[in-house]
């Protein structure tokens, strides 16, 4: 009996204090700027147990004025056709805390903690561009997108994107093969890429830029002694038809050039046309068959 007394009794007083100083004891978090003016002054936005109903709301801001008129009622310059303003007068009707907060929370930006786009009529959630103008992207893809945000991106973020290639080349079989009408920005800076025109899938695919499935082996195969490593070979990025082959160790340009002459090869400046891996008998066959000199079993 004694411990429940106790426990009323601290129940109580802890009771008192909140109702007496609620800013001090259960401040979330310092008021938005446009709510600055109530500071210390809890009871006109919430109602103890109650939380914050929408008719505190109302007091000060009338739905239908909200983007027209400030809380004062002072006009705003933004007028009817702005944003805010068509926003809330289609709005349905919901609780304002489901979208505002008068507290900047942690991790939450300051007044607008969430946005339901669900409260919006179904006309006005087809109609993306009606508020989201400002941040649609510049590039020729986004221009050619008109009201289909939806498509590809959801209603919580932007950067939450599921775009189908393969739907959007159907829709219109004239963006098919055309990945540089899109993606020029996107190409790189190199010969090998400035070269290949707009044959982008032949090395890559819609759904990610790599892997590439760009066929090497045509040029030369790697193996254990040629690993995959561009930089090896290819000592200029701005053009990869360029390459080297003395850049290991065991090619010397002297011993080459002997080694050569030795078979009555003249010219061997561009080793790939007969090295095509690290197979001298393959080597060998394919020069002979470029030159028409008669193989070794001849």
């Amino acid at each position: 009996m004694k411990q429940l007394y106790i426990f009323f009794l601290i129940f109580s007083i802890l009771l008192v204090a909140v109702m007496l100083w609620p800013g001090f004891l259960i401040n979330p978090g310092p008021l938005s700027q446009q709510h600055e003016a109530l500071r210390g002054q809890c009871l006109s936005c919430h109602t103890p147990f109650f939380g914050t109903p929408s008719s505190k709301c109302g007091s000060c801001h009338t739905t239908g004025e909200i983007g027209l008129k400030g809380a004062s009622g002072q006009e705003l310059a933004a007028g009817p056709d702005s944003t805010i303003a068509l926003l809330h007068m289609e709005l349905t009707a919901m609780a304002c805390i489901a979208c505002h907060t008068d507290h900047n929370l942690p991790g939450k930006g300051a007044f607008v903690a969430h946005m339901d786009h669900g409260a919006l009529t179904a006309e006005r959630q087809e109609n993306c561009r009606a508020c989201h103008a400002p941040d649609m992207p510049k590039d020729v893809f986004h221009r050619q997108t008109g009201e289909g945000c939806g498509q590809c991106h959801d209603t919580n973020r932007w950067e939450h994107v599921t775009f189908d290639h393969e739907k959007w080349m159907l829709t219109d079989l004239g963006r098919s093969g055309n990945c540089i009408g899109c993606h020029e920005p996107d190409r790189p800076d190199d010969l090998l890429h400035m070269d290949a025109g707009d044959a982008c899938m032949d090395c890559h695919m819609t759904t990610a830029w790599k892997p590439v499935n760009f066929d090497h082996d045509q040029w030369f195969r790697f193996d254990r002694s040629h690993p995959a490593r561009c930089s090896a070979c290819h000592d200029n990025p701005k053009d990869y038809r360029q390459y080297t082959c003395y850049g290991c160790h065991e090619h010397s340009r002297r011993d080459i050039a002997r080694e050569h002459r030795e078979e009555g090869i003249r010219e061997f400046s561009n080793c790939v046309e007969c090295h095509r891996n690290s197979n001298e008998d393959d080597a060998e066959h394919l020069w002979r068959k470029k030159s028409g000199a008669s193989s070794y079993s001849d």
